[in-house]
Parts: C-alpha cells; sequence; structure tokens
C-alpha cells in the first residue's frame, strides 16, 4: 500500500493529538504550527523577551518524536 503525504495544521493541543495519531499512518507527515498565541505565559514571553512562544511548537515536536527513549 502507497503511504499519504499528510500537511497538518493548527496549534495548541488539538493539532498535537492530531499528530501524535497521523504519524502512526504515515512517515510522510508535515506539520505547519501556527505561533501567534499571545495568551497567559506565551503572552509575557512574547512581550518580555520579543520571541516566538515555544509552547504549540514544543508540543508538536513532542507529538511527532517516537515513543523510544530517544524520541
Amino acid at each position: 500500500m502507497r503511504s499519504v503525504d499528510v500537511v497538518a495544521l493548527g496549534g495548541g493541543h488539538g493539532l498535537a493529538a492530531s499528530l501524535q495519531a497521523l504519524r502512526r499512518v504515515t512517515p510522510h507527515l508535515t506539520a505547519v504550527v501556527g505561533v501567534s498565541d499571545d495568551g497567559g505565559s506565551s503572552g509575557r514571553l512574547r512581550e518580555e523577551f520579543g520571541i516566538v512562544p515555544p509552547g504549540d511548537l514544543r508540543m508538536a515536536l513532542a507529538a511527532l518524536c517516537g515513543d523510544d527513549t530517544w524520541g
């Protein structure tokens, strides 16, 4: 069976959950993570340090990691 190329768009817990499920279906998975979050600690990081809030990106990367010790 031929594997499918999948692109997932989103952010937050919904994207992370989708990526975690999709990586079991296809090895050809691309995530486009929205980093426009400005609430809570993300807003403080953006305001104080002028950086892209890392939370959603971190969750997406963790969701794409393997289940073994090294990811």
